[in-house]
């Protein structure tokens, strides 16, 4: 039987810490690619008729506030479907079964669904973002899961 509460609980904790330090390599990119950022952000924003200035001072906070949150609701699904298919995955221990999910859902996401950044950003940004960031956050992020899944073990009944 799937053990949902473990997933979650393990989850929640690998998604916070994860959010932390890929909130930090974000914040590097962010202003490191500055200039480019802002040039797509201003010329959608045009598209819409809206004029908003974004500086650094409200965007690296938003940034860590987004991620955290982005963590835990993350965290919350990415257990649950950890413990729902926890028996099916590949792999010989809880770490490897969490690093080999996060690299699925890093293809889908990551790769896949974030495609949409290099049209926006360029080539620079999607590689930097995506590909590197994703694939380094997704492998910690399966790693943590895996070490808190094991940590979450319920005692045996005695």
């Amino acid at each position: 039987m799937a053990e949902f509460g473990r997933g979650i609980k393990a989850g929640i904790i690998a998604g916070i810490i994860y959010a932390i330090i890929i909130g930090i390599l974000q914040a590097i990119v962010t202003i490191g690619m500055w200039d480019t950022i802002m040039a797509a952000y201003d010329e959608a924003m045009a598209e819409l008729g809206v004029t908003v200035e974004l500086t650094q001072a409200f965007l690296i906070p938003s940034i860590f506030i987004g991620g955290i949150i982005g963590g835990i609701i993350g965290g919350i699904i990415f257990g649950l479907i950890y413990a729902a298919i926890y028996n099916s995955l590949p792999g010989s221990t809880s770490v490897m079964k969490g690093m080999i999910l996060a690299v699925i859902f890093w293809l889908i996401f990551s790769l896949g669904l974030g495609f949409t950044t290099y049209g926006m950003y360029g080539m620079t940004y999607f590689i930097i973002q995506n590909v590197v960031i994703g694939l380094i956050g997704s492998l910690l992020w399966g790693y943590l899961l895996g070490k808190f899944w094991d940590r979450f073990t319920p005692a045996p009944a005695a």
